[in-house]
């Protein structure tokens, strides 16, 4: 009994004391330049450790809040892109004003938009808007806001952001030039799905044929044709299972062109979507995005119109 009122009594001294005498055996700045360490050389998962119990024993040191941010690009640079995104969020949602939790959230942007999740990379964008008014660095951040919402084909949204650039801002031309090219932009009527797979239902090839794919709508009509044209010709010389046979796989090829043909309509328009996009950039000779770096990710732009 006494033994082990014994033990009881040392495992309440080590956790009231234990935290203590390991603050007092670590040397913060040691701590914090080996965690940088390895973090420069590229082991990412042991620097997360470091930079983890660097905030767990010297929670009131200054670069406690830098460790947090660490602790995601770690993430992020590990591959680990849902660690990094909640490190981050994390870090924003606990004291956004902190230079830490600014750095942060463009970290979140530029994570997504790497992702092609544009939607949600417009969204965090316009956080940092809302969040940072007087961010020094705010109107290229609508200047990507602005492409975002061109990449998700938001065309009046993006339009609409890059009118927030007041006059006086250096880059208020170029905004004004690409609100031009944008208002400009010549109307091409989108191919209907509806209508492509009606016209299929109505003639095997003319859903295909209407999108602008003639091999397509050729090839439809001849295996349709030949399956309707072999079923009749089964039917006539009494054979009927043959017949009901040939028919079951023309339903198949039937029902298949139209959604074929309805697919296609949708595969036209995302890619003249993609063709004048890739004409914006090479017209515009645009190249502006977020560069994700090693220590920090930032904010570029070369606009020339």
């Amino acid at each position: 009994m006494g033994r082990r009122l014994l033990c009881c009594w040392a495992v309440v001294a080590l956790l009231i004391f234990g935290p203590d005498r390991a603050r007092a055996q670590e040397n913060p700045d040691q701590l914090w330049e080996f965690a940088g360490h390895l973090y420069e050389q590229g082991d990412f998962y042991r620097a997360v450790g470091e930079y983890q119990r660097f905030r767990f024993l010297f929670p009131d040191d200054p670069r406690a809040g830098e460790g947090e941010l660490q602790i995601g690009r770690c993430y992020r640079l590990g591959g680990d892109f849902d660690k990094a995104f909640n490190s981050f969020l994390a870090l924003l949602q606990g004291e956004p004003r902190r230079p830490e939790a600014r750095a942060a959230l463009v970290e979140m942007v530029a994570m997504l938009e790497a992702q092609r999740r544009y939607r949600e990379a417009a969204y965090w964008g316009e956080r940092f808007v809302a969040l940072y008014p007087d961010d020094p660095e705010r109107e290229a951040v609508l200047v990507r806001l602005a492409w975002l919402y061109v990449d998700t084909g938001d065309y009046r949204q993006a339009v609409a952001t890059l009118g927030k650039i007041p006059p006086e801002s250096p880059r208020y031309v170029t905004a004004r030039s690409l609100i031009q090219v944008l208002e400009e932009r010549p109307y091409q009527a989108p191919k209907s799905p509806e209508v492509a797979g009606t016209l299929a239902a109505v003639l095997p090839g003319a859903g295909h044929l209407y999108v602008g794919r003639p091999p397509q709508a050729a090839t439809s009509f001849f295996l349709n044709g030949l399956f309707i044209w072999g079923a009749v010709a089964a039917f006539t010389h009494d054979s009927p299972v043959l017949g009901g046979i040939l028919l079951f796989f023309e339903l198949g090829w039937y029902q298949g062109g139209i959604r074929s043909a309805a697919a296609a309509a949708r595969e036209v328009n995302a890619e003249d979507e993609r063709r004048y996009r890739q004409e914006l950039r090479r017209d515009c000779r645009l190249s502006l995005g977020v560069f994700p770096g090693r220590d920090q990710v930032l904010f570029a732009l070369r606009l020339d119109l």
